[in-house]
């Protein structure tokens, strides 16, 4: 009997004393925890020495703690510059901006696309050229003489709904059709006679947001107080009843104007007077509202002069005598982002002064209140004298050059 309860006693101390023993963990299964163990410490960096284990049946597939990509830099990769192809040996453009000579052109003065990509080009010759680009490669390979007898044509632009082209040139805006499709005019109106003119004459024209064409009127004089209210200023007309009225005052030489493609502001360049030395005043580009006096004779630059009362300062500068011209800005998708909605304007050269550097000026407006401040650098320039600047439905820049006999396409690779 003694030795029956010796044995339960025995056998009653081993029950208890495996009761507080865990199970062994099979091999697998641990080296799973450990792995997992090792991630959540690389990943938060704090875990305690004596953390729990979490046996594996107990998470999720998905909420193994693994490092992330995210811990690790992401390396950043220099963009790609496009080959580029440059047709004149000295022209200096931003890297990846192609330079080629789209079609071979006697001193052309403006520029403008029709909806088909045709683009037209007025000369001194009196001729409207229309070029196209029937293969696709940047250069045109098609020449048709649209029109011609036209004394100084400075301006063109298209009525995009109709088709019809007006002309601006000596004292008269015209307005020419093409009814059969063979780009040739076979229809000419005189939409506006008797313009003033003198030192200088009516220059380009340009359709706004409202359907008016505004154009820019040149002084009769270099510093004078004009007999004509139209002389100097900006102009719009009705194209319906060719009733125009004046917009804008005190400019001496208004060669061209743009609307800004998102607010559809109207901007206009302008050159000074040129009998105040070789070094005033700058030549602009302003902001023009309705009703504004940009200064013209008195007042010039940053409010010099003796009449700037009441008168608006332009928003950008270029060099004295330099003649900035023609004027557009880019709304095309081919450019880098950050020239999107940015001005360009042409520096043709000078007649009074040596040694001033031409090509194609690049102006990024900043909102400023009720008008607009800038950043004014070059874009591309060469020995020549451009004039004539538009975009081309291809996202490219087209400048005629006045001296090199030729229109060139400027475009973000070749």
């Amino acid at each position: 009997m003694k030795n029956r309860f010796f044995v339960l006693c025995l056998l009653i101390v081993w029950l208890v004393g495996c009761q507080g023993q865990t199970p062994a963990t099979p091999t697998a299964t641990l080296a799973v925890a450990t792995a997992t163990q090792l991630a959540t410490v690389a990943a938060t960096e704090a875990v305690p020495a004596t953390s729990t284990i979490v046996p594996t049946a107990t998470v999720p597939p998905t909420a193994t703690m693994l490092p992330t990509a995210t811990t690790l830099p992401t390396p950043t990769l220099e963009p790609t510059i496009p080959p580029v192809v440059r047709d004149l040996p000295n022209v200096e453009l931003p890297p990846g901006f192609s330079f080629i000579k789209y079609a071979d052109m006697y001193r052309p003065t403006s520029l403008a696309f029709d909806t088909a990509g045709n683009l037209y080009a007025t000369s001194v010759d009196t001729t409207i050229h229309v070029f196209s680009d029937l293969d696709g490669n940047g250069r045109s390979d098609r020449d048709i003489i649209f029109s011609n007898g036209f004394n100084t044509p400075l301006g063109i632009t298209v009525h995009s709904p109709t088709g019809d082209v007006y002309v601006s040139s000596n004292q008269k805006i015209s307005v020419l059709r093409d009814t059969d499709g063979d780009l040739v005019a076979d229809e000419a109106v005189n939409f506006v006679n008797n313009l003033p003119i003198g030192l200088h004459q009516n220059d380009n024209l340009k359709f706004g947001t409202d359907g008016l064409l505004y154009i820019g009127i040149g002084s009769t004089c270099d510093a004078c107080v004009e007999t004509d209210p139209r002389s100097a200023t900006i102009m719009r007309f009705d194209i319906n009843t060719k009733q125009g009225e004046v917009f804008a005052t005190g400019m001496r030489n208004p060669y061209d104007l743009a609307f800004h493609p998102v607010t559809g502001e109207l901007f206009a360049t302008d050159n000074g007077r040129d009998d105040l030395g070789m070094d005033a005043p700058q030549e602009e580009l302003n902001h023009i509202v309705q009703g504004g006096d940009y200064g013209w004779p008195d007042c010039w630059d940053a409010g010099v002069g003796s009449g700037c009362a009441g008168t608006k300062t332009a928003v950008a500068f270029f060099e004295s005598h330099s003649s900035a011209d023609s004027l557009t800005f880019y709304t095309g998708d081919r450019f880098p982002t950050d020239y999107q909605h940015n001005a360009f304007v042409t520096i043709l050269g000078s007649w009074l002064k040596s040694g001033v550097k031409t090509g194609v000026a690049r102006v990024i407006l900043i909102p400023d209140g009720d008008s607009y401040r800038s950043e004014v650098s070059w874009f591309a320039s060469w020995v020549g004298m451009p004039l004539g600047l538009t975009e081309g439905p291809d996202g490219a820049l087209y400048v005629g050059d006045y001296i090199n006999g030729g229109i060139y396409r400027i475009s973000y690779g070749n």
